[in-house]
């Protein structure tokens, strides 16, 4: 059973959020890449969170794919 429109719409917005996140996480684990610090424990931490929050936002577009998430308009 095809999409409708607001899930075409709501899984598309999921894959560019999750892009989005991995895009920062790369950007972030490059510019950290040669440093030393103990602030960069931290910050290899929140870059694992946000690859999580990726992956979590790219399985919720596959449920939105297969018909398990829906958008609804409420009135």
């Amino acid at each position: 059973m095809p999409l409708t429109q607001p899930n075409q719409e709501l899984r598309h917005e999921l894959k560019v959020l999750g892009l989005d996140i991995e895009q920062a996480a790369d950007e972030v684990l490059r510019i950290t890449k040669d440093c030393q610090d103990i602030e960069v424990a931290a910050v290899l931490t929140l870059i694992a969170k946000m690859y999580e929050r990726a992956d979590r936002i790219a399985a919720l577009a596959d449920e939105v794919r297969d018909g398990a998430v829906t958008r609804v308009k409420i009135e």
